[in-house]
Formats: structure tokens, C-alpha cells, sequence
């Protein structure tokens, strides 16, 4: 016999080799929703794992950001397999998420038509109604190499070397086909309940509940300007050679990467004189210019960046902080735990924004704000602004899309821009780095770099940002006039080398000890990269040091 240990003390004995989903069982009355992932000593794991010796045990249910990245795994497995039983000739590659829906390509041009998703939906569904397993199965080196060969997976081949010493792979099994994924799967389908398979564009969506209710599934509402935007980048990381780990890793081994770097910054840089151009021609009537986006996008040297284009143009930009507008900490809105919400709306005094900005604009002098953050108490410190005949008004902060925020300026007077770092970078196929998790490392090694915060103090906030972006941000991306992205294909190698001793650094009696496991073992895929050749105007630099831009935090 073995002892488990649960998070809440209680301590039970289970037969050694007892696998986790049996243990779930007798958890199941804790957790609101079905469990869908085992915890053991404190790494994410397939339930199908089985305890051999005493351990500490918890899981996670499906109504939980990482139970829903459980749900839509196992959802593209069952997509796999379905159209390997329906249509074995077609072949797809995850591009990217769009909401709760992940967009797949089909490649060789072929099309896909409404019979065939309806056959190949009918397909999932009759494999959900059997509850057909998900296999974890052990295979060799070489019959891993061949799996590859097979599916012409030939970057997976090349991951394999990331472990050179490793004779055995666990793969995953279902309906006749092995698959790998970087993260535990359901033990059965049965769970999958709830989905939709849509044309759109070159390919497919699959779309899937939204995080928090895997009963429900909302009907998908297409975006086809982000998706072009995740097009435009994916194409030019494949056209640049540099679109998944592997090929990554590749060029950092044969030092090519100097030049990726060169050429990534050139296209950011290209990008923002653009914007700057199309500010200028119509500088008559735009004069405010609202800057948006979650956590890590990089507003704040994007914002400085885009005011070095506008001087190149001729305009004097006028950098204005949403900052400064917080209202004073008393009246600070509360969340219901009777903590302050700093990330709500309300937290800014829009009264006096709106105000300002009309000022600003009918040509008078506005006293400014400074926002103390010790005393938590707006002070007028002297500064004074007026606008000039070639001026803009530039704003950076998280509200800048929300119509509330100007409702007093008319549209013809603004410009609404969200940026985002939208990575195209992959580990195969199937296997996709999410932006939350690449912006995820951006601000733990920011807040190390600055804030002098530690990984566990990042990732136990990050919940709570989370939940500020989805309700304060993302509800107004569609409203933007021009979406950026603020991605660096190369920027996941300089990231590692800040990130890992971060990350090894949460202790394993935290809960955030699971998430740091998990992007640890994303993490181990890709070769650092130092920093020497990176300019010290890239938005990177906003994150690992050595900004020419002087940091706003």
C-alpha cells in the first residue's frame, strides 16, 4: 500500500500502481466541475499515470484555464483521428486560436467541404457517445522517428535530439492513430461533448466552450482581421525560415540567428512608420491616438517608438499616461473579496480624462496630473501642456479601445490601436505556443528585471490579469482602427535564459509550482540566445533590460 496526500491534509492509503483517475474518484466531491488532470507532487499529469509510492496529490477540473487546455487537446486528438478515419489523404496544421476556437489549415490547397465536416463531426460524435479511449503508450527512439517519418513531422524529429539520452517517449493512442502533445489528455472522449467544425478561410475552425462552463457551447463570431494578422505573420516567419522550435534551434546552432533578429526588428520598425504615416496624412483632424493591450503587449516602447516615427513626420507627439487619471486609492473600486480593482474602468477618472482631452484639443493650456502610487493620491506637480498645430496626443494604458474612455472626443479625431504579441512560432503541427503563455514569460522576467518580484509573485497574480484582460481588453479588440503585433520570432530563446531559473525557483509546496513545471518543459525545447544582438529600441528590451526607452512602471 501506498500513502496519498491531498492539499487539505487528509491522508489515504490506495493499492501501489493505483492510477490517478481511480484516485480522482474519491476527490470528485471537491471540484465543481469533472477532473480532468491529475497533480502529482506538484507536476500536471494524465490521469491514466499510476502511483507507486507515497506521494502529494490534487487535480484540476475541466472549468479552469488549464482544464480547458486539457478539453481542447484531447478535442484536436479527436479531430486527428476522425479525419484519418473520413479522409486520410488531407492533412491540417494548427495556426492559431481565435476566441475559443482554434483556426487549422488545410494544406495542398485541398477544400473541405460542409459534408465533409458533417462527416467528420458525425465521426467525433460516434466515437464520444463509445467513450473511446485516449492510450498512453511507451515507444522507442526509433518508432518514434518512424511516426514522424510517416506523418512527415520532420521538425519533431529534429526536437527529439532536445533529448539525446532518452531511449523511450510516451505517445499518445486513439482509433488507430499515435499522436504526441505536449501536455496531459483526457483518459476518454466522452467529455467532448461540445463543439462546432466551421469553414473559414483556407481551412477549418474547431470551435470549443469558452473557459469556465464546458457545457455551454456560444456560437463563433469570425474575426477575420486578427486572423489576417496571424496570417500575415505565420506566413512571414515560414517565408524567413524561422516558424516552429526546431527550425529556431537550428539557427541559433548554425549562427544564423543574427540575421532573423535583423530582419524581425527591420519589419517591426517598417510597421510602425507605417502607422506613423497614415497618422500624418491625416494630422488635420486625428490628434489623439489610443494605445491598447493586455498584459506584456509592450505598449510602453511601442508608444515611444511610434512618437520617433511621428517626429520623423513632422508631428510632436504628446505622451499622456492613463496612469495618471486613477482615481485617488479611496475611491478606488473594490472586487467582491474587497481587494481594489485597479484594472476596472472606474478606476480612472474619465470625467476628468474627457475633460483634459477636450482642452487639449480646443487648443488650451491643461494642468496635468502625476498619479503618486505611494500615497495612492492624484498631485499636480507644475507640468502643463498645450498643443501645438502639428501635435498628438499619444495615450498608452489596458482602456484605451473602451468608448468610455473618450466618449467626449468624436471619432474623427482619434485613432484606436491594439497591439499584441500574436506568436506564430509552433512546436509542430499540432503543437502550438500559446500568446498568453509568451506573454506570461515577458512579464515574469520583467517583473525580475524591475519590479523585484519573483516568479511565484507573477504567476500568482497572473489569474487576476487574466481575468482583467478578458473582461477590460479583449471585448474591445474589434473596435480598433489598427492592430499590431508586437511579436518577435526569435523572442522565446532570449526569453528562456531569463525565464527557467525563475521558473526552478517556485518551491514545490505552492500551487504555482504546476504551472511552473509546465512551461518549464516548454521551455526545455528551445535554445537560449544571448542578447548581445538585439538593438536596444526593440520592444524586447522593454522586458530583459537595456531599453533606450525609459521604462514606465
Amino acid at each position: 500500500m501506498i500513502k496519498i496526500t491531498f492539499p487539505d491534509g487528509y491522508i489515504k492509503e490506495y493499492k501501489k500502481g493505483t492510477t490517478l483517475l481511480e484516485i480522482s474518484k474519491d476527490r470528485q466531491e471537491f471540484f465543481k466541475s469533472p477532473i480532468v488532470e491529475g497533480v502529482h507532487n506538484g507536476v500536471g499529469t494524465s490521469l491514466l499515470k499510476t502511483i507507486e509510492e507515497d506521494s502529494r496529490v490534487d487535480f484540476i477540473d475541466v472549468d479552469t484555464e488549464e482544464g480547458m487546455r486539457v478539453y481542447v487537446r484531447s478535442l484536436l486528438f479527436l479531430f486527428l483521428a476522425a479525419l484519418n478515419a473520413k479522409r486520410p489523404s488531407v492533412s491540417v496544421e494548427v495556426r492559431n486560436s481565435l476566441g475559443s476556437a482554434l483556426y487549422c489549415i488545410v494544406k495542398d490547397g485541398v477544400v473541405l467541404s460542409d459534408f465533409d465536416l458533417k462527416d467528420i463531426s458525425d465521426y467525433m460524435n460516434k466515437l464520444i457517445d463509445k467513450a473511446v479511449p485516449i492510450c498512453r503508450k511507451k515507444i522507442s527512439r526509433e518508432e518514434a522517428v518512424k511516426i514522424c517519418e510517416r506523418t512527415q513531422m520532420h521538425d519533431r524529429i529534429k526536437l527529439l535530439d532536445v533529448y539525446p539520452d532518452k531511449t523511450e517517449f510516451v505517445a499518445n493512442y486513439l482509433d488507430g492513430i499515435y499522436e504526441y502533445f505536449y501536455g496531459p489528455m483526457l483518459p476518454n472522449v466522452s467529455l467532448l461533448k461540445k463543439f462546432e467544425l466551421i469553414r473559414f478561410e483556407e481551412g477549418i475552425v474547431i470551435n470549443y466552450p469558452d473557459t469556465g462552463d464546458y457545457t455551454r457551447l456560444d456560437p463563433w463570431t469570425p474575426d477575420p482581421r486578427l486572423n489576417s494578422i496571424y496570417t500575415e505573420t505565420e506566413e512571414w516567419s515560414a517565408m524567413i525560415g524561422c516558424n516552429t522550435v526546431a527550425k529556431l534551434n537550428d539557427l541559433i546552432k548554425d549562427g544564423g540567428v543574427d540575421g532573423i533578429i535583423k530582419v524581425s526588428e527591420a519589419l517591426h520598425e517598417k510597421k510602425i512608420a507605417g502607422i506613423a504615416d497614415k497618422i500624418a496624412e491625416n494630422n488635420k483632424e486625428l490628434k489623439l491616438v489610443l494605445i491598447a493591450g493586455p498584459s506584456s503587449s509592450g505598449k510602453t516602447s511601442f508608444a515611444q517608438r511610434l512618437s520617433i516615427q511621428l517626429a520623423v513626420n513632422g508631428i510632436k507627439p504628446i505622451p499622456i499616461s492613463m496612469d495618471d487619471y486613477y482615481v485617488n486609492r479611496t475611491e478606488t473600486p473594490r472586487k467582491e473579496n474587497g481587494d481594489f480593482d485597479f484594472e476596472c474602468i472606474e478606476a480612472i477618472d474619465l470625467v476628468l480624462f474627457n475633460r483634459h482631452i477636450s482642452q487639449l484639443l480646443e487648443g488650451e493650456t491643461v494642468k496635468m496630473p502625476k498619479y503618486n502610487f505611494r500615497t495612492g493620491m492624484r498631485e499636480y506637480r507644475g507640468t502643463t501642456l498645450t498643443m501645438e498645430e502639428n501635435s498628438v496626443l499619444v495615450v498608452e494604458g489596458i482602456h484605451g479601445l473602451n468608448e468610455k474612455l473618450s466618449d467626449s472626443i468624436p471619432d474623427e479625431h482619434k485613432m484606436k490601436i491594439y497591439i499584441s504579441p500574436l506568436t506564430p512560432m509552433s512546436i509542430d503541427d499540432f503543437n502550438r505556443i500559446q500568446t498568453t503563455d509568451m506573454r506570461l514569460l515577458r512579464r515574469m522576467v520583467r517583473d525580475s528585471q524591475f519590479r523585484s518580484h519573483d516568479a511565484l509573485m507573477t504567476l500568482k497574480l497572473w489569474s487576476d490579469v487574466r481575468a482583467g484582460e478578458e473582461k477590460y481588453i479583449f471585448p474591445y479588440q474589434a473596435s480598433a482602427d489598427i492592430i499590431f503585433n508586437t511579436t518577435l520570432i526569435y523572442e522565446f530563446a532570449v526569453l528562456k535564459k531569463y525565464a527557467e531559473p525563475l521558473l526552478k525557483g517556485v518551491p514545490e509546496t505552492e500551487k504555482e509550482y504546476t504551472n511552473a513545471q509546465r512551461l518549464l518543459a516548454i521551455s526545455e525545447l528551445v535554445l537560449p540566445l544571448d542578447i548581445d544582438s538585439i538593438p536596444h529600441n526593440s520592444i524586447l528590451r522593454e522586458f530583459v533590460g537595456g531599453s533606450a526607452f525609459k521604462a514606465v512602471l
